[in-house]
């Protein structure tokens, strides 16, 4: 018989096959670190899971992000998480208290309307505002640790004010701002958010005012305001991108962006046009949009001052329109940035939500949905030590 292996082998044997567990199963790393006292040590060796987030480098799309409408209030909204993995339901992310008017009065069922600003980097931001004493809060929250920080905006911007917002490692703003090579942003590290608006007069005719501020985790305060005349007005809902350490909001129903005052890819159909932000191969300014059932990649040409057009990719030979149904129609719910993935919502009878992978083109069903809107995908390493095992 041969002698055992030494203990200090067999725990790198071991450690080479957990390392390839899939981080897009997080559950398998979980149920590993659950076998014995020895197993758990080494899935919770902090040089383990550096070389386990290395490895692998770019971390999975754990879930989504949407705000559901409040069946008895067209502006209440609350947010829901839906996993696309084996990631258990995150920690309830504390709610401000109730809120009451100058009699004491309370309101009947939600006290507060919660949005989704953005996703990124692990982290999420939202926008709260109270329903009888006007106040509001932005809140950025971890969904694995379950850390969060809680600020209020600029003193000067009315609790009821729609914006836009984007949340970003602090690290990632001053380098390449790519979605998915930074490694280290879980675990409480200093964070950026950026909010934009457009103020408009009396008259919402007149032209408008864009500006954007940016909050900083590390001084805990506002820098100073930043303003551009413009003719548009900011969509809160639509997900941010983040480029070369610049942030790019849709204006004007997706026909403006706001960073480049330049147009939007070519819309040649009817009504606002279905589009979405898309990071290009090169780490370019990218968008996709949705004409019948052709998804299209543009890329921003900063040279010319204009879009140029991409791959197109079928939707109708790729996906089982709602098993031959003609009426199917395709929407742009969201953008994974590091993923390369692009979720696409099918308004049928089955409801479904699918990704299409950029580089690939490979089409994936994701789920179902009913209503979801705009969609924030969390993308994440989802790792025992996130989850406070010990």
């Amino acid at each position: 018989m041969a002698p055992p292996l030494p203990p200090g082998l067999m725990d790198d044997l071991i450690g080479e096959i957990l390392l390839r567990l899939p981080p897009s199963d997080p559950a398998c790393l979980v149920r590993a670190s659950l076998v014995s006292k020895r197993w758990r040590s080494l899935v919770l060796d902090r040089a383990f899971l550096r070389q386990y987030r290395v490895f692998h480098r770019t971390a999975p799309v754990l879930g989504f992000f949407h705000d559901q409408q409040c069946g008895y209030a067209d502006d209440i909204f609350v947010h829901r998480f839906v996993a696309t993995t084996t990631m258990q339901a995150p920690p309830s992310l504390p709610q401000p208290a109730a809120s009451a008017g100058p009699s004491g009065s309370a309101a009947k069922g939600k006290q507060y309307s919660c949005r989704t600003l953005d996703c990124r980097h692990g982290r999420v931001l939202f926008h709260t505002v109270t329903v009888l004493w006007p106040s509001s809060t932005l809140t950025v929250w971890d969904p694995v640790t379950g850390d969060h920080k809680s600020f209020p905006p600029p003193s000067d911007i009315d609790p009821y004010y729609e914006f836009t917002g984007a949340v970003l490692c602090a690290s990632a703003a001053a380098s390449d701002g790519g979605g998915g090579g930074h490694l280290e942003c879980s675990g409480g590290g200093p964070f950026l958010v950026v909010i934009a608006g457009v103020d408009h007069g009396e008259d919402y005719d007149e032209d408008g005012v864009a500006w954007a501020r940016v909050y900083s985790s590390e001084t805990a305060a506002w820098g100073e305001a930043t303003t551009l005349d413009v003719e548009s007005f900011v969509d809160p809902a639509q997900p941010s991108l983040l480029v070369e350490g610049a942030v790019y909001f849709m204006v004007e129903f997706g026909r403006r962006i706001l960073k480049y005052d330049c147009p939007a890819p070519p819309h040649h159909g009817h009504g606002d046009p279905d589009i979405i932000f898309a990071a290009a191969r090169d780490g370019e300014l990218g968008a996709a949009t949705v004409e019948g059932y052709k998804l299209y990649l543009w890329t921003w040409d900063a040279g010319v001052g204009e879009w140029a057009r991409g791959r197109a990719i079928e939707l109708d030979i790729m996906i089982p329109i709602s098993m031959g149904d003609p009426s199917t129609e395709f929407d742009l719910a969201g953008f994974a940035q590091g993923a390369g993935l692009i979720f696409i919502s099918a308004n049928d009878d089955h409801h479904n939500i699918f990704t299409v992978e950029l580089k690939s083109g490979q089409i994936t069903k994701t789920g179902k949905t009913r209503h979801y809107g705009k969609m924030f995908p969390l993308i994440n390493f989802y790792t025992p030590d996130l989850l406070g095992t010990s």
